[in-house]
Order: C-alpha cells, then sequence, then structure tokens
C-alpha cells in the first residue's frame, strides 16, 4: 500500500541553512510540498523527490522515516 500523501512537513538543518540564504519563506516551501507532492518527480540524487515551485527546486523524502505522514525536505536551490 503506498504511504498517504504528507501532511506534516519536517527540516533537515541544511535545508533551514539553504532556505535563510535563499531568502525564501518556510512556509511557502512547505505549502508547495505539501500541495505539490503528486506531481513529483524522483530524484536522482540524496532524496527521493523533486518538485518546483517557482524558481525553487526542492528535493525531499516521503515518507520520512517510518512516519507515512510526513515529507522531509532535504534542500532546496534556485534554479536557473
Amino acid at each position: 500500500m503506498a504511504p498517504a500523501d504528507p501532511r506534516i512537513v519536517h527540516w533537515t538543518d541544511h535545508a533551514l541553512t539553504k532556505a535563510e540564504l535563499l531568502n525564501a519563506s518556510r512556509a511557502d516551501i512547505e505549502t508547495a510540498v505539501l500541495e505539490s507532492h503528486r506531481r513529483r518527480t524522483r530524484n536522482t540524487g540524496g532524496a527521493d523527490w523533486l518538485i518546483s515551485a517557482g524558481r525553487l527546486a526542492i528535493a525531499y523524502n516521503h515518507p520520512d522515516g517510518d512516519d507515512e505522514l510526513a515529507a522531509l525536505i532535504v534542500t532546496l536551490w534556485r534554479r536557473a
């Protein structure tokens, strides 16, 4: 059975630092992950999934370990 869509967002310390450096709103990023999860693509890097939100790319895991309701934002970056 596939995990439910995420309802909670957790952050790595790295992702929090990147959001601050990019002057990106945590609330906007969390909303993007929760609302765009069904349009995600498989990520080839250290996180499972990838979505785009405006000019940002957000890499995250879902589920976050055993928590099927949580997504873990691993990193983000500004796309060209």
